[in-house]
C-alpha cells in the first residue's frame, strides 16, 4: 500500500490513501537497491511482550535527518544502542559491540538509541526499504515502545528531506526560488495554535509525504498518537551544514520536549565545521 499525505493538519476524514499494493510490489521487485528490512533488538529486549519506556520519540529518515541526529544529539550524549536495521535476506550477523564500533556514516546508518536517564528514543534510518515492507516495519518500530506519555505538546517527531525542486506551490509553480526551506504536516490532535504552525508553513497539496514517513504517520494517526513530520526541502540530496543549522533553529523555537537534547555544543560545532569543509572541498574537486 502506498500512502501520500499533503495537508498541514490531517483529520480522520481528510486522510487520502492510494491503494496500489500490486504496483508497489512490482516496483519493489525491480529495485535491487531497496531492502527487505527489519530491526534486530538487543538480546534483553527481544521479548515481543516487552514495551520499552519512551518519554520522547524522534525518528530521522534519510541522510540529512540522520546527520542532524548525529551532530546535534549523538555527539553530545552517551546513548545506548538498543536496535539496528538488518537486511532480512542477508546471512551476515553482527554483535551489538561490532555495530557500536562501526564508524558513523550518513550513507549507511540504521540504528535505534535510547537515553537511559530520560527515556528519549532516537530512531535513525537511512536505508531505502521495499514498499511491501513499509507497513510491517512501521508496526515493528511502534509496537516496541510504550508511547502512553506522549501528548499534543510532546508528539512523535519525524524528520526527512526532499529536493526543493519537487515542491509545487498552490499556484502550480515549482518552489525553486528558495534552495532551503522546511514544511510540516501534523495530526489533528495537535492544536492549530501550536508554536510550529506559527514558525513554518504546512505542506500544501499537491505535495505529499510518501514511503516510510507516510506509513509511520498512518500508524500513529490511527492509534490517536500525536505526530508531526518536518520535511527539509533542499536543492541537493547531499547533506549540508546549512540544512542542519536551520533544523536546529526550528526545533529550538518550536519543540519543547526535544529542545533540552538539541543544543549547539562545541562538539556539534566541530562536526558542522568539518561538514562545511567537506562541502567546500567537493565543490572544487
Amino acid at each position: 500500500m502506498s500512502t501520500l499525505y499533503g495537508y498541514g493538519d490531517v483529520t480522520s476524514e481528510e486522510v487520502e490513501t492510494i491503494d496500489s499494493d500490486e504496483e508497489d510490489q512490482k516496483r519493489s521487485s525491480r529495485d535491487s537497491d531497496k531492502l527487505p528490512f527489519s530491526i534486530t533488538w538487543r538480546d534483553d529486549l527481544k521479548n515481543d511482550e516487552m514495551k520499552i519506556p519512551c518519554s520522547s520519540l524522534l525518528i530521522t529518515l534519510g541522510a540529512t535527518a540522520s546527520a542532524f541526529a548525529f551532530t546535534h544529539i549523538l555527539c553530545n550524549y552517551d546513548m545506548e544502542l538498543i536496535g539496528y536495521g538488518t537486511d532480512d535476506n542477508s546471512n551476515e550477523t553482527k554483535t551489538f559491540d561490532q555495530i557500536k564500533m562501526q564508524q558513523y556514516s550518513t550513507q549507511s546508518v540504521d540504528r535505534v538509541y535510547r537515553l537511559a536517564s530520560s527515556s528519549l528514543v532516537l530512531v535513525q534510518l537511512n536505508s531505502p526499504i521495499k514498499s511491501d515492507r513499509l507497513w510491517p516495519f512501521s508496526e515493528q518500530i511502534l509496537n516496541k515502545f510504550n508511547l502512553s506519555n506522549l501528548s499534543p505538546t510532546n508528539p512523535v517527531y519525524i524528520i526527512q528531506s526532499r529536493l526543493s525542486m519537487d515542491y509545487v506551490t498552490v499556484t502550480g509553480e515549482l518552489e525553486n526560488k528558495s534552495s532551503l526551506f522546511i514544511r510540516y504536516i501534523k495530526s489533528s490532535i495537535i492544536p492549530t495554535d501550536d508554536k510550529i504552525t506559527q514558525t513554518i508553513k504546512p505542506i500544501e497539496p499537491p505535495n505529499a509525504i510518501r514511503g516510510l514517513s507516510a506509513a509511520l504517520f498512518t500508524k500513529l494517526h490511527q492509534a490517536n498518537i500525536p505526530v508531526l513530520v518536518l520535511v527539509v526541502y533542499q536543492r541537493h540530496s547531499s547533506v549540508n551544514a546549512d540544512a542542519l543549522k536551520l533544523l536546529q533553529r526550528i526545533l529550538d523555537r518550536t519543540c519543547t520536549s526535544l529542545k533540552p537534547y538539541i543544543q549547539m555544543t562545541d562538539k556539534t560545532n566541530k562536526q558542522l565545521i568539518r561538514l562545511a569543509a567537506t562541502q567546500t572541498s567537493n565543490m572544487y574537486s
